[in-house]
């Protein structure tokens, strides 16, 4: 396989109850000293009138902080780049804004929310996305993180082609720490994988993306789970092979297998079956892993 091929291949597959109450809103202020610094949506543009003037565009907020940028997307909402306009000392933040309507009273939606808010509030890791608050208003609810500037793990990789030895060395270790983190807690991930995997200014590992997250009990049978979740390239096969309940706890390290895999390798593991090509078939690209040795590309150091 070329790396052409492989790039390729990489890129295809791709209890909070008391929330603080605040208000979204438009504040179109044109004085340019409190906009001095709001560049990510405050732009001038010059038009051609009879009067030459400059549009702004509006400012919005959400509580105390200005909303910028979109940043990312999930199932229920988008990700805003956020800062607080009138402090000095605040670093941009990333704002998770969930629409009230998208998840009914009592429902698993709702019970999602809550179990993601919930486990957020309990890890405390340099390598774990930081909950900073979670405020709301009528219509919304704000999870506010830690921001990573430097992105996803997935493009870092694509941009490389494949991370050299030593380097992956310290990211894996890196994700290891925060994954042991967070089962010595009780809490499983369950959707590991390269797009969930944040860098900061640092380039260090930010875990995020908690929203199929779970809780345990270690030994007892609350550890073993029944919903199979999670992205198919990723997943451990007993989530879809076996009828029976699986440990999340396992299900997660062989995530952060296939993900080691990807960053010395530059592609996914187990993506070369010719009669299931984009892994559309999930059963057969699990009876494709369970039945097919693993084999490492010639550039890959075999000793440790």
């Amino acid at each position: 396989m070329s790396y052409y091929q492989q790039d390729l291949s990489l890129q295809n597959i791709q209890n909070y109850n008391n929330y603080t109450n605040y208000n979204v809103y438009s504040n179109n202020n044109n004085n340019n000293n409190n906009n001095n610094n709001n560049n990510y949506n405050n732009h001038s543009h010059s038009h051609h009138s009879n009067s030459p003037s400059k549009r702004v565009r509006r400012e919005v907020r959400f509580g105390d902080y200005t909303l910028g940028q979109t940043i990312g997307s999930g199932e229920f909402g988008k990700v805003k780049l956020g800062w607080k306009r009138n402090s000095t000392n605040c670093p941009q933040v990333a704002i998770k804004l969930i629409k009230k309507d998208s998840i009914p009273t009592g429902s698993e939606r709702e019970s999602k929310v809550h179990r993601e808010i919930n486990a957020l509030s309990k890890l405390n890791h340099p390598n774990i996305v930081n909950l900073v608050e979670v405020l709301q208003n009528d219509k919304y609810i704000g999870i506010v993180l830690e921001y990573a500037p430097n992105g996803e793990l997935f493009e870092y990789i694509l941009n490389k082609r494949y991370l050299k030895d030593n380097e992956a060395c310290i990211l894996f270790s890196q994700l290891i720490s925060g994954v042991d983190y967070m089962h010595s807690k009780g809490i499983v991930h369950r959707d590991l994988k390269l797009e969930n995997i944040l860098l900061d200014n640092k380039k260090n590992i930010i875990i995020t993306d908690f929203g199929f997250v779970n809780s345990f009990t270690p030994d007892t049978e609350s550890e073993l789970m029944k919903t199979s979740c999670g992205s198919p390239c990723y997943a451990a096969p007993e989530l879809v092979l076996n009828n029976t309940a699986y440990n999340a706890r396992k299900a997660d390290i062989w995530s952060c297998g296939v993900i080691l895999f990807a960053m010395l390798c530059g592609y996914l593991p187990f993506d070369d079956d010719e009669e299931n090509v984009n892994s559309e078939n999930i059963k057969r690209l699990y009876w494709y892993i369970s039945t097919t040795k693993l084999i490492f590309p010639d550039y890959v150091n075999p000793s440790p």
